[in-house]
């Protein structure tokens, strides 16, 4: 099992529409497991995924697996704005 954290960006130029963090057997069944979990913004047809080391990672940061995060939910745990 991989840890994927997805950042879905519109196709607009409108910016970052949001961020999860899901578990998958193969990292490159992401896009389609945030589909199926709808858990990808509609105007957003692929997110860009970015593997993690492990639970530690995400969970000491108080992030959620199969939750989508704003871009202003991000930016309040202290992300950069992308």
């Amino acid at each position: 099992m991989a840890y994927v954290f997805m950042s879905f960006a519109s196709l607009h130029g409108e910016g970052n529409l949001g961020c999860c963090i899901v578990q998958v057997d193969d990292p490159r069944d992401a896009n389609e497991h945030c589909r199926r979990l709808g858990l990808m913004p509609d105007s957003c047809n692929e997110g860009r995924g970015y593997l993690l080391a492990d639970e530690a990672e995400f969970k000491a940061q108080g992030m959620e697996l199969n939750r989508l995060y704003s871009s202003a939910e991000m930016q309040k745990m202290g992300f950069a704005k992308a």
